[in-house]
């Protein structure tokens, strides 16, 4: 139990680096750490179905279903609570226990483990109208204390773990002075935000002759800085760190923190919600409110006899009496959490890093600890690695009883960071710790001891003052009168007589034995302390031998760094020449390429114009053709029906009812242009009829092919485009003729000459009938083409 008072202190154990636990304590005299569990209700629309089945207030199965396989896991509690349990619940199962410990002097310890979001800040804090187990240990214990309390300052925290006993006049003063402060404004208003508690629970006080008086802190630990949540000394500003301390009982405590006196709950419940307010909260995707750092919220009561009252019903402190502390810390704890599932980054990724570090030492710790009492060994335990742990490493070495409410997400979600929670809480049932029993610190003191120096109260003296002889009477001499002189001499040389009685010899011995008991622990003391000092020097020795090690290996290492960075600049300077000249062969077969593609998208477009005016060309021959054959259709339709009627008609009153020329007599063709065949004759297919006119059309340039044959048209108007009707039915014109030049299959160029007769229409007009196509190209002797 931590000490009360700054007494004199006692002769002190060796302070180590690390503290371990001593395995060699009965079972009997040691308490397991009591672990509860919490199920958080699912919630709808965002949780599925829940992976754990409560088999029994104790027993809880965990359902695990991989590639097909369904493996169950079973884990046991001190008990287990649903989600349909109430606050009030849990505060009779855990908070009574431990106020009741509390108020018999014994001190207590109160994780809240879990992962973000599965209820612990709830379950400590809760709200307005269905508040947590801290309020309702507050409410509490004030109405169980009622008017047993001690007048406000007469004890008084100062700050080091420690209390100090004030003098009524001493007390009034701070009252005073803490009136004027709140009547001037240099205290900050409190919140008043209250907490709807109608339990009216009590625990009944077993030694009503005592007076109480309750001392609320609040700390967080963040990124394994400690800061006092309850310190109005930077005027709003940034906390500042605190530092960890053991007092002369080797208890560790905050240095400076603030403890604050408080006579009602609702003084209480105020600084509550101060502290929670300046908590470090922030967002995350599994918690809109996340806590980011450890909290620990203390309740500590100091114990005192009732003091007497004089005639003014003022209290008087006597020379002697007992002053018994004891504490409850209940810790929340930040939630343990993954970064692949809550996607933190940046500050609330270091926060997450330090949560973590943090949780793993306290496993690590009380693996070790269950590790000792097992094999009985003695590990050293790490403590020192965190804040977290450092702070309260007296309760696992049996300063107090330790327990744990481990709050679950019953979510398939969080099946596997659940499995990891059952299991550090398996582990933490196997630690034991030590019974702890309420301590009374004898206190003597005297009016006279308690004084004003520099305006700050003197701490109390355990001894009083000794004197060696008995007290001497006054004695007065007159040497007037040698009579009454004489016998005042004899008197005193009787009382110097008996200077060395019995009691003043036991006494004197008594002290003796103190002293002689205090040199010998002095020296051994000096003798462990040379033994340490010699070992530490060693040490440093070794230490000092690997530095040097170090240094010389470190430059050797700058030295080859130095190598390495040189050569590392050569081989730079190469690969980037080495780049250099790649780029430009690049540069230079890109630019080959472009030209390449631009040479055959040319290509292209030039193909794709010749072919789409070659398909202009043939849909205006088509329709040429359509309007001869439908021509030619009328002249049959009416040949029939001059058959049909069986009417002689003479062609020649045909031609002139239908305004046609009279047909001329064809010539008989010569010998060197015709042929004779069955009998009769047939025009060569070069044949020209010097009477004969040509409309050459030329609609594109045509390319000279350099053959020997070429066109050959003696009589001819050519034209590049029909624009007028006289092009055509001019009557001197009779063959036409349409030039075009594409690409054969092998890819040379050919000449095709379109060769038609130009007839006049009925209608005054011309049309011209295609007959013949002349092709002119070029191919190689050795080709198989035909």
């Amino acid at each position: 139990m931590f000490s009360a008072t700054k007494f004199t202190p006692t002769p002190r154990k060796i302070r180590r680096e690390k503290t371990v636990v001593s395995s060699s304590s009965s079972d009997i005299d040691k308490d397991p750490v009591y672990v509860f569990c919490r199920l958080r209700p699912l919630q709808e629309n965002v949780d599925s179905h829940s992976c754990m089945t409560l088999l029994s207030p104790q027993e809880i199965c965990i359902s695990n279903e991989s590639k097909g396989i369904r493996r169950d896991v079973f884990y046991k509690f001190k008990h287990i609570f649903t989600a349909y349990a109430s606050q009030t619940e849990i505060f009779d199962h855990i908070g009574y226990p431990l106020l009741t410990d509390l108020l018999k002097g014994k001190n207590g310890l109160l994780f809240a483990y879990g992962v973000t979001g599965s209820g612990k800040t709830y379950t400590l804090t809760g709200d307005h109208n269905n508040p947590g187990l801290i309020p309702m240990c507050i409410d509490t214990l004030f109405n169980s204390i009622g008017d047993l309390q001690t007048p406000k300052f007469i004890i008084k925290s100062d700050r080091m773990n420690g209390f100090e006993i004030q003098t009524e006049e001493d007390a009034s003063m701070d009252r005073l002075a803490e009136n004027r402060s709140k009547n001037m404004g240099n205290v900050k208003k409190l919140n008043r935000e209250k907490f709807f508690i109608n339990n009216g629970k009590m625990i009944p006080v077993f030694n009503e002759n005592n007076a109480f008086a309750v001392f609320i802190s609040y700390i967080e630990i963040y990124n394994n800085n400690v800061y006092d949540l309850l310190d109005e000394s930077n005027n709003g500003k940034t906390l500042q760190n605190k530092i960890l301390r053991e007092d002369p009982n080797c208890n560790m405590y905050v240095n400076g923190v603030v403890e604050v006196e408080v006579k009602t709950a609702q003084e209480a419940f105020e600084l509550f919600i101060i502290g929670q307010k300046r908590k470090k909260m922030a967002y995350t995707s599994l918690n809109s409110e996340s806590s980011r750092s450890h909290s620990v919220f203390n309740i500590r009561i100091a114990q005192l006899e009732k003091l007497p009252v004089n005639a003014d019903g003022k209290p008087i402190i006597p020379e002697k009496n007992l002053l018994t502390v004891s504490q409850l810390r209940v810790v929340d704890l930040a939630g343990s959490e993954r970064s692949s599932r809550t996607q933190n980054t940046g500050a609330r990724l270091r926060e997450a890093s330090a949560i973590n570090n943090s949780l793993m030492n306290l496993r690590t710790c009380l693996e070790v600890l269950r590790e000792n009492q097992r094999t009985k060994t003695n590990k050293v335990v790490p403590y020192r690695d965190s804040r977290l742990t450092y702070l309260f490493k007296n309760y696992f070495e049996g300063d107090g009883s330790v327990q744990m409410i481990v709050c679950v997400n019953p979510s398939v979600n969080d099946l596997e960071e659940n499995l990891h929670v059952m299991k550090f809480a398996e582990m933490t049932q196997g630690v034991k710790v030590l019974k702890s029993e309420p301590r009374c610190i004898p206190i003597s003191t005297s009016k006279k001891v308690i004084s004003k120096r520099n305006g700050t109260p003197a701490k109390i003296n355990k001894k009083t003052l000794f004197s060696l002889t008995p007290e001497i009477p006054m004695f007065k001499f007159d040497f007037n009168q040698r009579d009454e002189c004489k016998s005042s001499i004899d008197n005193l040389l009787g009382v110097l007589k008996h200077l060395k009685s019995e009691s003043s010899t036991s006494e004197l011995d008594k002290i003796n034995k103190e002293l002689r008991k205090r040199l010998v622990d002095i020296d051994n003391h000096r003798v462990l302390d040379k033994a340490e000092n010699r070992n530490l020097k060693q040490l440093l020795q070794r230490e000092q031998t690997k530095n040097a090690n170090f240094e010389t290996k470190i430059n050797q290492i700058e030295t080859k760094y130095g190598n390495l960075s040189e050569k590392y600049k050569e081989s730079q300077e190469i690969i980037r020449s080495l780049h250099n000249t790649v780029n430009e062969k690049d540069l230079k077969l890109n630019q080959h390429l472009l030209e390449k593609e631009h040479i055959k998208q040319k290509h292209a477009l030039a193909n794709e114009k010749k072919d789409q005016e070659l398909q202009d060309k043939l849909k205006k021959q088509r329709g040429h053709f359509t309007a001869e054959i439908f021509a030619k259709e009328i002249k049959l339709k009416k040949a029939r029906e001059a058959l049909d009627s069986e009417v002689i008609v003479n062609p020649e009153n045909i031609r002139e009812s239908e305004n046609i020329p009279p047909l001329s007599t064809p010539k008989k063709p010569s010998s060197s242009d015709c042929y004779k065949r069955n009998g009769g004759y047939t025009p060569r297919r070069r044949s020209k009829s010097c009477d004969e006119v040509w409309l050459e059309h030329n609609s594109i340039k045509p390319v000279p092919l350099g053959t020997v044959l070429q066109p050959s048209m003696k009589k001819r108007k050519s034209v590049t485009k029909l624009t007028k009707a006289s092009d055509v039915t001019n009557p001197k014109q009779s063959k036409y003729c349409l030039l075009a030049q594409e690409q054969d299959t092998d890819g040379e160029i050919e000449t095709k000459l379109y060769k038609g007769d130009i007839l006049p229409t009925t209608g005054g007009g011309a049309q011209v009938i295609f007959n013949d196509v002349e092709r002119l190209r070029q191919q190689s002797p050795t080709s198989n083409g035909k």
